[in-house]
């Protein structure tokens, strides 16, 4: 890959904020072609943890991840119990147990069977059992390549999405191996790179249209979308690069350092734009439809309650939020 402007050494937390940030734009009732173009980029996070993998003990692996599974139920279960209590009859259409079950059982494609603020937090319980799984995979290649195949085939043939996001682990695993081989081959990405992988990724989500690994809905084809999420680590490669450039990297780096408290809340402080409304007066009784009307007020608004409650909260509250008890009780 050559270029005058290559970006040759990946700041990790500046990815992973950028990341964050197209995830809660995505979220944000975003019109279909913008949501289309940035569904593309979740592979970047799993990438992320690829990049840094370091050989480990089983244990100590598990023993550095289980906050992401305390922070999918703690987080989860706060986000459904505040759901519980305050949604309008008119949003909640099945019996409360449903609601739980579902969260319980990592179920959190069920969108209209689960607390809508809560759904993020499937990534957490996602990427644990992937990071586990990729342990013993990476040590045989016959096995990388067996699952990298059954990754492949749950993104052609449609199913229903299995209980504690099991497949969507596997279909995480190949972004683990790019990770890991893009950091031990030492992959550059120039400006030329950044504009094709754009265009490319571009005209993929635009033809392929929108995926979600938390549906596994992976558009028209597994195959294609697997080719966007590529060339969407290339793009977020580049500008991970560019922010830090023209110096606007602090507030990205702010995300990255929050990333399990803001990935857990942003919806749920972005829901509290429609309780003010209602407050007011304003009652909504089509939200979908005035988020992709006014998205980009809703996204502004939401960027602001994320980075004043990660600025101003104290860290003690967030831990707590987010099940990091080891930082509560001052370990």
């Amino acid at each position: 890959m050559r270029g005058i402007y290559k970006v040759e050494k990946i700041n990790i937390l500046i990815l992973e904020g950028l990341a964050i940030f197209f995830v809660m734009l995505v979220h944000a009732g975003t019109p279909n072609y913008i949501y289309a173009f940035f569904s593309y980029g979740l592979g970047s996070l799993v990438f992320a943890r690829g990049y840094q993998w370091k050989e480990r003990a089983l244990k100590d692996i598990i023993a550095s991840r289980t906050l992401l599974l305390q922070t999918y139920y703690v987080a989860g279960f706060i986000n459904t119990l505040i759901f519980l209590l305050v949604a309008p009859s008119n949003v909640m259409n099945y019996p409360k147990h449903i609601y739980l079950t579902n969260f319980l059982t990592g179920r959190m494609d069920k969108l209209d069977q689960v607390a809508v603020n809560a759904i993020p937090v499937w990534f957490f319980l996602m990427l644990f059992l992937a990071e586990i799984l990729f342990y013993f995979v990476e040590k045989s290649k016959f096995v990388l390549i067996f699952l990298t195949v059954v990754s492949f085939a749950f993104r052609i043939l449609a199913h229903e999405p299995l209980p504690f996001k099991i497949d969507a682990a596997i279909v995480a695993i190949p972004f683990f191996w790019i990770g890991r081989e893009w950091k031990k081959r030492n992959l550059s990405v120039s400006i030329m790179d950044f504009m094709l992988a754009t265009a490319g990724l571009n005209l993929i989500s635009q033809v392929n249209g929108d995926i979600s690994w938390n549906n596994q809905w992976f558009g028209k084809s597994g195959i294609i979308s697997f080719l966007g999420e590529v060339l969407a680590i290339v793009v977020i490669v580049f500008l991970s690069d560019l922010v830090k450039k023209i110096n606007i990297d602090k507030f990205f780096l702010r995300l990255s350092m929050n990333a399990l408290f803001v990935i857990s809340y942003h919806m749920l402080f972005g829901s509290l734009i429609y309780v003010g409304l209602n407050l007011f007066g304003l009652a909504i009784s089509d939200v979908m439809g005035f988020l992709n009307r006014f998205w980009y007020i809703y996204f502004t608004i939401d960027l602001i309650l994320v980075y004043l409650a990660i600025s101003y909260l104290p860290s003690k509250v967030k831990a707590l939020m987010v099940g990091d008890l080891r930082r509560v009780i001052g370990k």
